[in-house]
């Protein structure tokens, strides 16, 4: 090590320490292996809490230590400012490379020019942000996402689903359906066996949720989801009654608080729903984000928090006749996918994020070995000269939810049923 290098790694002490002061608590290190065999990786992934996440931790320093390396995994509870901490303290020990799945390309700077300067890789994992210096990103890209869940959105609008088969309510006369008559289900049912899905008489009013104001990269989800709306907008099929811009659409200014503030949101909705002094039409959700839709899920299948009564208070007898809401959501976590399940949720939009492993890995070998990694044309915004490589997102609804989550070992039958 050359005297300006270790200059350089005792400024890099002290930064830590201020990063570390000043960040949140996170989940210790967690190593795999026993030696440093092929060099040491450090992998600093967002949460736990999330299933993504923690499958994604678990498949990368899995393929990583059958490769040879030994791994240094680390998880910021969701906060930016400890995941650089974590990062700079990766190169401040000596990792060979670094896998970072960002949470905010601003804090990253400092560590990404700290590896930089050191000669030290760094690979972006899920998260495509422009991180100075990257080379190499295995990601998911947002607006994949995003289209995938508007599109299941008005797959589910086309398939009648969320209106209420048990308690419907039809209009007085339904061949001549009154155009200033309030929104609800323009056919009756009849007794048949296999009655036709129901057609509004006007448009689904749609809630639009999404996360952190400040994140870049859940606003790609968003905008994309947008545009693919737009056609049904204009057309009169969907009103999008909150969430139309992103300012509104986001719930919480801080990423620690996207889950509470779905919730929380999601709740009132309804309950404004609820409380209209007209019959209520069909309504939807789409949930842009997987730590959204936990929030969505919790205020859908739970009664609120004791002390917590949405305003206005809900009447029982529009609740009784509000047909249910149709919701997407994103991510396969244990509660969105029991949902999906008991029909809570229509369908939710999942990527399987140990497909990342492999190309991560082979990405990891490359660099070290001074090989450009294998790209498959998939640009970052902002690092459009870095290779990637990108894994699409599949719809999910009940009937997928054993091939998809069971026989792949997402899930396990005994973790679905509860």
């Amino acid at each position: 090590m050359t005297p300006r290098t270790s200059l350089r790694r005792a400024a890099a002490v002290l930064a830590v320490l201020a990063l570390g002061l000043a960040g949140c608590t996170a989940t210790p290190p967690r190593e795999a292996g026993s030696s440093d065999g092929a060099g040491v990786i450090g992998v600093a992934l967002p949460s736990t809490a999330d299933a993504g996440w923690e499958h994604a931790g678990e498949a990368v320093a899995s393929e990583l230590r059958d490769r040879g390396y030994r791994v240094d995994l680390e998880y910021a509870a969701d906060d930016a400012r400890t995941q650089a901490s974590q990062v700079q303290n990766m190169l401040t020990k000596g990792m060979d490379a670094v896998i970072v799945a960002p949470l905010s390309a601003e804090e990253l700077a400092a560590p990404a020019e700290l590896a930089d300067e050191d000669g030290v890789p760094i690979a972006l994992l899920g998260r495509g942000l422009a991180v100075s210096g990257a080379g190499f990103a295995a990601v998911v890209e947002p607006e994949e996402l995003g289209r995938a869940q508007a599109q299941a959105l008005l797959d589910a609008l086309d398939a009648g689903q969320g209106a209420d088969a048990t308690n419907p309510t039809p209009t007085p006369d339904s061949d001549a359906p009154d155009s200033d008559a309030p929104d609800s289900d323009a056919s009756e049912t009849n007794a048949s066996e296999d009655p036709a899905p129901a057609s509004p008489a006007g448009p689904v009013e749609l809630t639009v949720l999404a996360g952190a104001a400040d994140d870049a990269w859940e606003q790609r989800r968003f905008a994309a989801a947008r545009e693919a709306l737009a056609s049904a907008v204009d057309e009169g099929r969907v009103v999008i009654t909150s969430g139309a811009a992103w300012d509104d659409a986001a719930v919480a200014d801080d990423p620690l608080d996207v889950s509470d503030a779905a919730e929380k949101r999601a709740r009132v909705v309804v309950a404004d729903t609820d409380a209209e002094g007209e019959t209520p039409g069909r309504t939807a959700f789409l949930a842009l984000g997987d730590d959204v839709t936990r929030g969505m899920v919790t205020a859908l299948t739970t009664d609120p928090p004791a002390g917590e009564t949405p305003s206005p208070t809900p009447s029982p007898s529009r609740a009784a006749e509000r047909p249910d809401p149709i919701v997407v959501g994103s991510g396969a976590d244990l509660a969105t996918a029991r949902a999906l399940d008991a029909g809570v949720v229509a369908a939710t939009v999942f990527v399987d994020t140990r497909d990342l492993a492999a190309p991560i890995a082979d990405a990891i070998e490359a660099l070290l070995d001074e090989r450009e990694p294998v790209s498959d044309g998939t640009e970052i915004p902002g690092l459009t000269d870095a290779p990637a490589v990108a894994v699409g997102p599949q719809t999910v609804r009940a009937d997928d939810i054993t091939r998809v989550l069971l026989d792949t070992g997402w899930l396990t039958p005994e973790e679905l049923s509860g």
